[in-house]
Formats: C-alpha cells, sequence, structure tokens
C-alpha cells in the first residue's frame, strides 16, 4: 500500500508540473490568448468537476510538562509524510465574485510520533538524535480520511482566460484507519478518528476552450485534541502529549 500511493504521489507531481508549465492547447495558442474560453461557465448557477492532488500531513504537538524529569523523554516530535486525495466538486455561485463550495473527498497519508530518549552526559557521542531515538519506540500512524470541506471562494476579476482567488472555511473529517478503539501490539498512543479543521487557500482559475483547471494551494488545521490512550503498560508514551492538533497541506488540480 505505502508503494503503491507513493508512485502514485511522483505520477500525480509530474502531471501537476507538466500542466503548469504547458498550459496552452495544442494549435491553438492564438485563440487561447486573444479569445475568452468558455464565457458560459461564469454564468451557471451552479456546476460539477472533480478534484486531484498531493498532501503532506503532520501533527503539532504541545508535549507534557517536565517531559524529562516525569517521563524519561527529551522530547516527543511529528514526522510528516506524503500522500494524495481525490475530491468531486460542487459549486454554487453566489455572486459574481463570490462561490459556494462542497468538496467530499477522500485522502490517504500517514503520520508519525518519534520519542527521544535524553542524552547521556558520559557519552557524548549519545547527543546525536539518530542514536538517540529508538524506532520501536515511533508510532507509524496510517491516515485514510474521508472529508467533508465546505468553503467560501473570492475570486478576482477575469483576465482574458485567468483569474485568481482566496478560499477559507471548515471542514469535518472522518479517520477510516484511525485505531482509537482498536487493538494492535504494543500500540503507543491512539488518536481520535473525528475532527473538525478551518482551511485557508489560494489559487488560480483558467480556462481552456473545454473545461477550466484550477490550481490551488490550500493549508488546513485541527481543532480536535487528537490524543487517546495506548496499551496497558504503556502510560509513559500517551501522557508525554499535552495536546495533539491534525496539520495538512494540500496541493490541488480541479477541472471544472
Amino acid at each position: 500500500m505505502i508503494v503503491l500511493r507513493k508512485s502514485f504521489f511522483r505520477l500525480l507531481t509530474a502531471l501537476m508540473l507538466l500542466m503548469l508549465l504547458f498550459p496552452g492547447e495544442a494549435g491553438a495558442q492564438r485563440r487561447f490568448f486573444r479569445f475568452q474560453n468558455r464565457l458560459e461557465h461564469d454564468l451557471r448557477p451552479y456546476h460539477f468537476g472533480f478534484s486531484l492532488g498531493v498532501n503532506t500531513m503532520n501533527y503539532a504537538i504541545r508535549p507534557a510538562e517536565n517531559l524529562r524529569e516525569q517521563f524519561d523523554f527529551d522530547y516527543v516530535l511529528p514526522e510528516p509524510d506524503y500522500g494524495f486525495h481525490i475530491g468531486i466538486v460542487s459549486n454554487l455561485k453566489l455572486n459574481r465574485y463570490l462561490d459556494l463550495r462542497f468538496i467530499p473527498a477522500i485522502s490517504f497519508g500517514d503520520r508519525h510520533l518519534e520519542y527521544y530518549l535524553p542524552g547521556d552526559p558520559d557519552n557524548p557521542d549519545f547527543f546525536s538524535d539518530w542514536q538517540r531515538r529508538d524506532p520501536e519506540r515511533d508510532q507509524d500512524l496510517e491516515v485514510t480520511l474521508l472529508e467533508f470541506p465546505l468553503h467560501l471562494k473570492y475570486k478576482s476579476a477575469r483576465m482574458t482566460n485567468t483569474r485568481v482567488y482566496v478560499l477559507g472555511g471548515f471542514k469535518y473529517t472522518h479517520d477510516l484507519a484511525s485505531i482509537e478503539l482498536g487493538v494492535g501490539d504494543n500500540i503507543l498512543a491512539r488518536v481520535a478518528r473525528n475532527d473538525i479543521h478551518y482551511e485557508l487557500g489560494v489559487g488560480f482559475d483558467h480556462y481552456f476552450y473545454y473545461f477550466k483547471l484550477s490550481g490551488e494551494l490550500k493549508a488546513s488545521f485541527g481543532m480536535f485534541d487528537l490524543i487517546r490512550e495506548g496499551d496497558q503498560g504503556l502510560e509513559r508514551y500517551y501522557n508525554s502529549i499535552d495536546r495533539l492538533n491534525a496539520r495538512s497541506l494540500m496541493i490541488s488540480l480541479t477541472f471544472e
């Protein structure tokens, strides 16, 4: 699954770069720059499309007080990983410059929690991070999110076939891969299934002859504390985290 996800991520990234670097239509460059394409698109009260993209998922961690004295860790760090997402676009026109968008999606990725032991004053070589970190003390968390975002999209005036926009809103997420209530082998910490995020993004729309392509960069900030208890006997691991919030950064291509 991880190899397949990484291969898809590389292919999707290459496709995005190609489409962003070569936005012209073969054999229609002159018409592309001189005339406005798809004028009727902006007059529709609603329209649909699809979105695909890549993402990086991470956590924001607030460690417990007296981390070293109480739990014998120097620090606890999140480690991000890459994934991808696919969604369906529903767009409602509110006025000339403002749209309401609902884009249910499914996102795949991974997040990691890494625990670092205190350095040994009697052994200077032990102070390097890679020596102080024991992979057996890491918690790998596979993420499969059902996402239900609702955004307001504020657009600029159209410049021939291009416009820019900003967006913001909220989304509800449900993690199908969460082990919040599951059982496993030496689970150091569990995370909650459900979360609410607020999101901010920027992007551009480009009107081709047959469709509209949008490129978008969006940041997502989880609002709920996700940390949950791990297995019995491993209390020091999950109790060493006072608060855990989801973070993600997404790059998307939307076809409408």
